[in-house]
């Protein structure tokens, strides 16, 4: 599980990075316990960054693929 320590310097490094490339803040952001997740309303974009591995027996966050268009 990621340090609370971790997922603060995470965030601030996200935040950092967007600055940079001169992209909005996120709305708000959620700790996971392995990751952190950057959200975006108003383009409804969720970034997740994982910093550790889940804990055993621990499923990750599962993401949908059926709408994906390889051609796209």
């Amino acid at each position: 599980m990621a340090t609370l320590a971790q997922k603060i310097e995470t965030e601030q490094r996200m935040r950092n990075l967007l600055e940079e490339g001169g992209l909005p803040q996120p709305d708000y952001v959620e700790y996971g316990y392995t990751c952190i997740r950057l959200i975006f309303e108003d383009s409804k974009l969720c970034v997740v960054v994982d910093i550790d591995e889940p804990p055993d027996g621990a499923e990750a966050w599962p993401v949908a693929t059926d709408d994906l268009d390889p051609a796209a």
